[in-house]
């Protein structure tokens, strides 16, 4: 029964030597994700009820690493295979592009974002940072050695899973070049959406209720994250392995927390 929700097919070209997810398993694989994401927002705000109503200080990272460690264990259930045929094949047909594609990617993704900033900074007429990243600031703060977990291992894997092999891969390894087309620019788009859309369309009052809404500020934000996309879906495409887009989120993260980690110790030093 569980077998029929995900089949590993060969692709056609025998050179790209690894199994792509085919389209019954990128849409379960997708539904799991959005499942998550659902079911995450609901547990936060029960969160922020109880520990309004009881004053406990249960907070977003706890409720993070429990969701991220939830979705990790039905991706490894449904697709666990697909994982293992990847990662032999990675280390059996080990090529330069491996170690080289993930960190141009990196360098080409920064660069262009720095231009976003540029843009984004002529249009509000302010540097801002993005609601995310503070909220991950904060989270620093509090517990560096989870967060690090969190954004260096388990969220490249759950993303790069869900946005690069569930959706990028499965719809260019067609032959037809519009369908490739669109597979890159939905990944690219959801995978910057999902970093924005609770602060674009939720918003939270004074009294903790929240409610739906639209910040077009916060929306905007969205560009931050859009050459970084591009960035993991250009390497999964050039690797042709699912873990060489993993590999470029991992780079992309890392140095996202060695920054924060270093700017918070300033702060406290110099403080």
């Amino acid at each position: 029964m569980f077998k029929s929700l995900y089949r590993i097919q060969q692709h056609p070209d025998r050179r790209l030597g690894e199994a792509v997810l085919n389209a019954k398993g990128a849409v379960v694989m997708v539904l799991l994700f959005i499942s998550e994401q659902f079911i995450a927002t609901g547990i936060s705000l029960m969160i922020i009820y109880v520990n309004g109503y009881f004053g406990t200080n249960f907070g977003s990272i706890e409720l993070n690493l429990f969701t991220d460690l939830v979705t990790l264990a039905l991706l490894v259930f449904f697709f666990g295979k697909f994982f293992w045929i990847n990662m032999k094949n990675l280390f059996n047909e080990f090529k330069a592009v491996y170690i080289v594609a993930p960190i141009l990617c990196y360098i080409g993704s920064i660069f262009c974002n720095y231009i976003v900033q540029i843009i984004l900074m002529m249009i509000r007429g302010s540097a801002e940072q993005t609601t995310n990243n503070e909220v991950v600031m904060d989270m620093v703060v509090q517990q560096p050695f989870t967060l690090v977990f969190l954004t260096v291992i388990l969220a490249p894997i759950i993303e790069e899973s869900v946005f690069r092999a569930g959706l990028c891969r499965s719809m260019t390894a067609s032959s037809n070049y519009f369908i490739k087309s669109l597979g890159f620019v939905i990944s690219i788009f959801l995978f910057a959406l999902m970093h924005v859309y609770q602060y674009a369309f939720f918003a939270t009052d004074a009294s903790g209720a929240t409610y739906l809404t639209f910040n077009a500020d916060e929306f905007l934000s969205i560009l931050m994250y859009i050459p970084m996309a591009v960035g993991f879906a250009v390497c999964s495409y050039v690797c042709k392995n699912f873990w060489g887009s993993v590999i470029c989120h991992m780079i992309t993260n890392s140095v996202a927390m060695c920054l924060m980690i270093l700017m918070s110790l300033l702060s406290s030093y110099m403080g």
